[in-house]
């Protein structure tokens, strides 16, 4: 099926956190295990649309629209965190009495998963977490490459640059983080850009951008979650991506003990929109081996 930015808002459903609205989606099947799909920046869970019909024929799946971003409540000013992205998760799974679950994540995603891993290290967690998947994301500060407009984001003169964003500067942007040989079409752009407007979302950029270099701040504690954790880990890699491509792979090799890594040719940052086919079949025979 191809889902729509708007039948992907209609099949939605919102739930409550700190009095907020956060959207989510959610493929109930009885007795399945359960994949938490956590997006990245500055999109939503409309990211896992493409690969999302197959995986729900094996799996029950949730996908969260983080707070600030995708069609979840967006508010401005608001102490944004990779922090308070992991309570957002954990009070979503607590909500639907979830037990077990496998995390995925892309981008932002990544360090949110971290921040999970490292909870359940220390067992603050009431849910148990049986194996992530990681995709294109800052997983090792050193390695990252943040682009300028990124850093500019983040720094005092973010809230001079926001106002300048038009579509056609959105979709430059977008554009530059994929693959050559699968670029975005216009109504892609449009979608994308529709939903970064949505409940005035522009206006949480800045934060943002900033959260995800401050969480640079606890590298050592959210990297050893990874290097400690004894549960399935795979990294699913777009080469292509100037932010965290084949050099963060490299890293990850280097770094983590007995590596599980798929690293994609002819893929940029967008790895579950330039390759679902790749993406789903990798899912599905990694998470049949944690079985």
């Amino acid at each position: 099926m191809y889902h729509t930015l708007q039948s992907w808002h209609k099949a939605g459903q919102y739930f409550s956190f700190h009095n907020f609205d956060i959207f989510y989606r959610h493929s109930s099947k009885t007795e399945a295990e359960t994949i938490f799909l956590i997006h990245g920046y500055p999109t939503s869970s409309y990211d896992w649309s493409k690969i999302w019909d197959t995986l729900s024929e094996r799996y029950q799946l949730v996908a969260i629209d983080l707070l600030g971003l995708g069609f979840s409540d967006k508010p401005a000013p608001y102490p944004y965190s990779v922090q308070d992205h992991a309570d957002q998760c954990i009070t979503l799974i607590e909500y639907l009495n979830l037990e077990y679950v496998h995390l995925i994540g892309h981008d932002l995603g990544v360090g949110v998963i971290q921040e999970l891993l490292d909870r359940q290290r220390q067992s603050n967690l009431k849910f148990s977490i049986q194996s992530t998947i990681f995709m294109n994301g800052s997983l090792f500060a050193e390695a990252y490459r943040p682009r300028l407009i990124q850093k500019l984001m983040a720094s005092s003169l973010g809230h001079l640059i926001v106002p300048m964003i038009s579509f056609r500067i959105f979709s430059k942007s977008m554009q530059q983080m994929f693959d050559a040989n699968h670029q975005p079409n216009a109504e892609e752009l449009k979608q994308w850009y529709e939903q970064l407007n949505f409940k005035q979302g522009k206006t949480c950029m800045v934060s943002l951008n900033q959260s995800i270099f401050d969480r640079f701040k606890h590298r050592d504690r959210l990297v050893n979650a990874m290097i400690n954790s004894t549960i399935p880990m795979l990294l699913i890699n777009g080469k292509n991506d100037p932010n965290s491509g084949q050099h963060m792979a490299i890293r990850y090799k280097e770094l983590i003990p007995n590596p599980q890594v798929i690293e994609l040719e002819n893929c940029g940052h967008w790895t579950p929109w330039e390759q679902p086919s790749i993406v789903k079949e990798s899912i599905i025979r990694f998470l049949a081996t944690t079985a």
